[in-house]
């Protein structure tokens, strides 16, 4: 089992790695595998991009994003400009009706309403805005439209599980009720639990994913 100042010194080595990011601009503590970064960016962008790489390391059981999106006055962008951006990379998107969603921007928090058949639709929404100048942060409450014949099959789950290069579905326990899977059993890192909810998402039929999914890094799993 890792340390906590083992962990700090990896996850703040893989901010290094990160092109758009300025360690310095971000500080990491670490407390019972669960790490808290701080600091100030000047984009959700960057945000997004310190979380994502701190979720890589493996042994990091959380990640609590403290950091501030700090837009400077230069770069500020007024909320009818991100609406009206948001709403043209929407319009632009070839994976699902532009309609179906609804953008609110509220002092430069972007909020996506409505509902889409697939939850790589709803991802694909968020990823659209997410990067637009002066966005501070993304709400995605996008629902999934169910349909009467959803029935999620078992097997599916466990096969998509087992193509994935990150995973080791072995360790996975997977249950189906009605559109609904249950993940449970034990990953090394919040990134291969974030990837195991993903591929089950993308089963034909889920419309919701319990991910019950345990953080050890320990092999065989002993925690």
């Amino acid at each position: 089992m890792k340390t906590d100042e083992v962990l700090q010194k990896e996850v703040q080595d893989a901010l290094k790695w990160e092109p758009q990011l300025h360690p310095a601009e971000i500080g990491v503590i670490v407390k019972k595998g669960i790490v808290t970064l701080t600091g100030n960016l000047d984009s959700y962008a960057k945000k997004i991009e310190a979380e994502h790489a701190a979720k890589m390391v493996a042994g990091v059981k959380a990640v609590v994003d403290e950091i501030e999106v700090v837009i400077g006055k230069n770069h500020l962008v007024s909320d009818n400009d991100i609406a009206a951006d948001a709403v043209r990379m929407l319009s632009g998107s070839l994976v699902f009706d532009q309609h179906a969603v609804k953008v609110v921007v509220e002092d430069g928090w972007v909020t996506l309403d409505g509902q889409l058949r697939w939850d790589f639709q709803r991802e694909m929404a968020r990823r659209a805005v997410k990067d637009l100048p002066g966005v501070k942060g993304v709400i995605n409450n996008i629902r999934l439209k169910k349909e009467l014949h959803d029935v999620v099959e078992k097997g599916l789950v466990e096969d998509a599980l087992r193509r994935h290069w990150a995973i080791d579905a072995d360790e996975i326990d997977v249950k189906a009720a009605g559109a609904t899977i249950t993940l449970s059993g034990f990953v090394s890192s919040i990134y291969q639990r974030e990837e195991a909810e993903k591929a089950a998402y993308k089963t034909p039929g889920v419309l919701k994913v319990i991910n019950n999914l345990e953080i050890c890094t320990e092999q065989p799993y002993l925690c």
